[in-house]
Formats: structure tokens, sequence, C-alpha cells
């Protein structure tokens, strides 16, 4: 029995380690992961919301070129009435909608799909979104030309600004 126990002290002393826990290093080898991950869900988590952003500043810029495109193909001006903001469902959302006529109290309806989340058609055929915020209250109308008139129009929003360029129309 002697030899056995002689052995089992000479590994202890050459450093071979049973299970007796982690390294130092392997404990900041995990908590470097797990920040790595933790730092990439957080990312992912904040680019969803600015997607969606993006996503709805370039839906409202179609729904301009969409009136420009009406008031050309017919005998009536056309336009898109910014009009504040409106709650639905415990949620905020920036309003608008289209109109003809220079009657811009009246929305006329769009074939926008509701997603009840970023995007809703309310009953008056007014279109809300959310997360973007229009924090200009302004109608913007074409005429048969397409143009807005004689003055460049600004809408402002949370993803930047729309420009309708004066007298050509030009949206950016």
């Amino acid at each position: 029995m002697g030899k056995g126990k002689n052995r089992v002290e000479g590994m202890r002393a050459t450093g071979v380690r049973g299970s007796g826990g982690f390294t130092m290093i392997e404990i900041i080898v995990v908590l470097v992961f797990i920040g790595l991950v933790t730092g990439f869900a957080t990312m992912a988590i904040r680019s969803t919301d600015t997607h969606s952003t993006r996503s709805q500043l370039a839906m409202v810029k179609s729904h301009l070129r969409y009136a420009q495109a009406r008031a050309i193909h017919s005998d009536a001006a056309w336009g898109i009435n910014f009009s504040g903001t409106r709650s639905h469902e415990g949620r905020t959302y920036s309003n608008y909608w289209l109109f003809t006529n220079g009657d811009a109290g009246t929305p006329v309806s769009f074939h926008v799909e509701d997603d009840a989340r970023y995007v809703v058609v309310f009953s008056d055929g007014s279109v809300g979104t959310w997360p973007l915020e229009i924090s200009t209250v302004a109608a913007v109308e074409f005429d048969e030309w397409g143009s807005p008139g004689a003055a460049s129009v600004t809408i402002a929003t949370s993803a930047g600004d729309i420009v309708v360029t004066q007298n050509t129309g030009h949206i950016e």
C-alpha cells in the first residue's frame, strides 16, 4: 500500500489536478463569451426597430409618389395630409391620409396592409405608423404636372426629412 500512496502524492506534486474546480482563465473565457452573445442580441433587437422605421419612411415616400401619380393621370389634384398623431389600442401613431380635389379633411382610402403592430389602417381610411414619428403637420398637394407648387415641402420624420422639390415634384 505504501507504493500507491506515494504515486498519488507524486501526481499532486507534479501539477496534475483532479476535479477541484475551474481555473481563472476558464472563468474569464466564459464571461467574455456571455458578454459577446449579450452584445449581439442587444444589437439585433435595436436593429429591428431601425429597420421598421426605415421601411415606414420608404412607405410614406411611396404614398407621396402614389398621390403624385394619381394627380398626373387625372384631372384632379391629389395629395397627402399629415395630420399629427392618433391613438389606437394604447399606442400613439403618426397619422396621414390621401385626399383629392383640395379636400384635405376627407380621407381617400389607401390600399395598405394593416399589420396591427407598425402600420394601422383606421376605419376612415387614414394610415398610422409606429415607430416612425412624423412631426410635420401639413398637406402636400400635387397638380396635374406632379408639382407641389412654387415652394419645396419638407416633411420632418424621426428617420430623416422627406423633401418634395418645388416645381419638379422630386421626392427625396
